[in-house]
């Protein structure tokens, strides 16, 4: 396979890599806004917490089911991070296998390229010295004419 056929497929892999660094971005924001919104629920059960209890019964049963209800949405947050993590972690581990195979691919172009500038090297070297042969017998066989 030539260098210039290596050369387009490197292409093709650089455009599929990016394609995936693409996918991996959008994953890293979407866990990035998911642990955004765990975090605000945190402060805001935190807070709520804090905050200093009704004398009234109606009220702190109110609260207490506000506190339930902060716990629930708190677990299910806490499954979207886990879940945005695996998904980030899916995203990653595509990107790296791409990424090594267009590395793997850059290196192979590279080693083909040195082993054609030697090819190319010897082969002059051999019609360099084909040429000086020729002249050498040309020379000698018009001194015997």
């Amino acid at each position: 396979m030539s260098v210039k056929r290596f050369e387009r497929l490197r292409k093709i892999r650089e455009a599929q890599e990016n394609e995936v660094a693409v996918v991996l971005a959008s994953r890293l924001a979407e866990l990035s806004r998911a642990e955004q919104q765990r975090d605000q629920l945190s402060e805001y059960q935190s807070q709520y917490f804090h905050s200093g209890l009704p004398s009234d019964a109606r009220m702190l049963k109110q609260m207490a089911q506000m506190q339930q209800q902060l716990r629930e949405a708190l677990q299910q947050q806490a499954l979207r991070v886990a879940a945005a993590e695996s998904q980030v972690e899916q995203a990653r581990s595509i990107w790296m296998e791409k990424h090594q195979a267009t590395l793997s691919l850059a290196k192979l172009i590279e080693r083909r390229r040195r082993t054609e500038s030697v090819l190319d090297g010897r082969k002059q070297q051999r019609e360099q010295d084909l040429w000086a042969t020729r002249q050498a017998f040309q020379k000698h066989a018009n001194a015997d004419a």
